[in-house]
């Protein structure tokens, strides 16, 4: 599942090598490689460094460790394309011109994925007890 291409476009882009990244996260050269085939998996530490060798988020890196690379979408949730991969899915506005419908496309992607229990008043003022930080002696 790992995006094993996005991190050696990564590495060559900046000029950076599999050895050099070893070294970084103080790993054998045949690890790190087997760890970006998908034959090994990347712990946390690892995906950390990794991030930091290479200068890109931790997120991305999470993301493209799981073959992910729209972001940390619900099972089930239809995932929501970038703008760059939307391709001509734009409409038509009132004047004629064309606008980039994101909006549109955000709207509902979280439907479902929130139930509020009956009864409950999400404009109420929250109960006293549950805004203590520190327990009063």
């Amino acid at each position: 599942m790992i995006d094993s291409a996005w991190f050696y476009q990564q590495l060559e882009k900046d000029g950076r090598s599999l050895r050099g990244m070893a070294r970084a996260l103080g790993l054998d050269p045949s690890a790190v490689s087997r760890m970006l085939r998908g034959e090994r998996k990347m712990t946390a530490e690892e995906q950390d460094g990794i991030a930091a060798y290479l200068g890109v988020p931790m997120t991305e890196v999470a993301a493209r460790r799981r073959g992910d690379i729209l972001g940390f979408a619900e099972r089930g949730q239809e995932p929501l394309k970038r703008d760059d991969e939307a391709g001509s899915d734009k409409r038509a506005e009132s004047d004629g011109s064309k606008a980039d419908n994101w909006l549109d496309r955000v709207r509902g992607c979280m439907k479902g994925t929130v139930t509020i229990a009956p009864g409950v008043d999400l404009t109420e003022p929250a109960d006293p007890e549950w805004a203590k930080i520190y327990d009063e002696d």
